[in-house]
């Protein structure tokens, strides 16, 4: 199993206009190397008190999905602690006490991505608008331990060939920045030849985001059609009865 810690930075906003308190980012390292990183986290204020919120996308019916996370329950609850404690701490300090060394570059440049196990998905779209060719999920594992997912990032077409962008946030000068990527150099390479690899797959062996969606929905109406018919069964007198 690998040992997996956290390196995390949280920024207060000392003037909240809405209900985010901080941002956060985190950076994930396995056996003691820089693995992959997380930006956009926040720290939102309700009712029940702070909690942290995972950078999101909204789909084309208005929902709401995480774009990176934690793979397991326990690295989770680990990052939601470590998140609010920072936050805690660095709330309470004066602006000008607040702030972070540089890193240090590790000294390998990050886990060799001969050391972790990429569960890779792509979704082609069947009839691209834009320059997008298809959505692709990274599954990170870790000697045996799954550690952190990567969604939203995509095969684009470019007059070069194509090629694999991290999801993306843009700031409020228009500028685009990675929102999660990893941190080394070689793992990076892993992953963009492994997405386009499964991209360039026969058809037959992948399912279009098209199709997925589609097959979503279609489970989501099976489910609600036989709800009433669960319900009606609970109340019927069994035989006997």
């Amino acid at each position: 199993m690998a040992n997996t810690t956290l390196d995390v930075r949280v920024y207060p906003i000392d003037e909240p206009k809405g209900s985010t308190l901080a941002f956060a980012s985190i950076a994930f390292k396995a056996d003691g190397e820089d693995l992959a990183a997380i930006r956009g986290i926040r720290v939102v204020d309700s009712e029940k008190g702070a909690f942290v919120s995972m950078p999101q996308s909204k789909d084309k019916d208005g929902d709401f999905h995480d774009i990176a996370f934690p793979l397991s329950k326990d690295l989770r609850k680990e990052l939601t602690a470590a998140v609010l404690s920072e936050y805690e701490e660095q709330a309470n300090q004066e602006p000008y006490l607040r702030g972070y060394a540089k890193p240090e570059p590790a000294q390998n440049g990050g886990i060799s991505a001969e050391d972790v196990t990429l569960d890779i998905k792509v979704f082609p779209i069947k009839e691209p608008q834009g320059s997008t060719l298809a959505f692709a999920s990274v599954g990170f594992n870790v000697g045996g331990e799954d550690i952190m997912a990567i969604r939203g990032i995509r095969v684009v077409d470019s007059e070069k060939g194509a090629f694999v962008s991290m999801p993306q946030s843009k700031d409020k000068d228009g500028d685009f920045h990675d929102v999660a990527f990893p941190l080394s150099g070689d793992l990076r390479k892993a992953v963009n030849k492994a997405v386009l690899a499964e991209f360039d797959k026969p058809p037959e062996h992948k399912q279009s985001i098209n199709d997925q969606l589609m097959a979503g929905k279609e489970e989501s109406a099976r489910q609600a059609a036989a709800a009433p018919a669960r319900a009606a069964a609970k109340k019927s007198p069994g035989l006997g009865e």
